[in-house]
């Protein structure tokens, strides 16, 4: 067994003698060491390091994964809407000085793709990045990429989870589609979905107004669900 040597204030000491005197114990060794096995079990997965790695702890979680799902949810909040012929992409931007000249939230990739993240927006860009030199040309091949591109973040021990979520607006075939994957590459097909800081309340608001009607209707509401910010981005992609 190995052994540990510390030292320890007098008053700490001296309650330990009182604990070992009143108590089950035999000794103030056995004291420490059931309180480190205890405290061992309350940590859990966390104190043997499967918050460090992207693998599977014992209760079944991927703590990298959650935490980078969080840093999707602390982004700018975002959304995607479905319309009759299109597909609206819509961001608020924080306020800049008028000598910066930023990056677009919303990147196109040709006439029938825009990628809007939430997040971390270089993990996005990396992500945009691969779509742009595969040059997909069907809904399929975009999407496989994507998922695949992020699942390998999600089992290679070398890479960090990509802390961004992305919602894709796309229309090849002249069949507008809207899509959402998440840090871990799971994907799902909406209507209409937000993503970013508030997501819940903005969701609930998205949920009771949402109807596939006209872009221009498209726009009003996903202006009304952000809020109604001093700047937006807004992106179509028409079928």
């Amino acid at each position: 067994m190995t052994e540990i040597r510390t030292a320890i204030p007098e008053e700490v000491d001296r309650y330990l003698d009182s604990l070992v005197r009143t108590g089950a114990f035999g000794s103030k060794a056995e004291l420490v060491r059931a309180a480190l096995m205890a405290y061992s079990e309350t940590a859990g997965p966390l104190a043997r390091g499967f918050d460090r790695e992207n693998m599977l702890a014992p209760d079944g979680r991927v703590y990298q994964l959650e935490y980078a799902r969080e840093a999707a949810l602390r982004g700018g909040p975002c959304l995607g809407i479905a319309y009759d012929g299109g597909v609206l992409l819509a961001g608020a931007t924080a306020p800049r000085s008028r000598l910066v000249r930023s990056v677009p939230k919303i990147q196109r990739v040709g006439e029938r793709v825009a990628i809007l993240t939430a997040g971390l927006l270089a993990d996005g860009y990396v992500a945009v990045s691969q779509v742009r030199r595969a040059k997909p040309r069907t809904t399929e091949e975009l999407l496989d990429l994507l998922v695949r591109f992020y699942w390998e973040h999600t089992v290679d021990r070398t890479k960090r989870a990509l802390a961004a979520a992305l919602l894709v607006g796309v229309a090849f075939g002249g069949k507008p589609r809207l899509f959402l994957i998440d840090p871990s590459g799971a994907l799902v097909e909406h209507d209409a979905a937000v993503m970013g800081e508030g997501s819940l309340a903005r969701t609930e608001v998205l949920e009771a107004r949402y109807k596939r009607t006209s872009a221009k209707e498209a726009e009003r509401l996903a202006l009304e669900v952000l809020d109604n910010p001093k700047a937006c981005e807004i992106v179509h992609v028409r079928a």
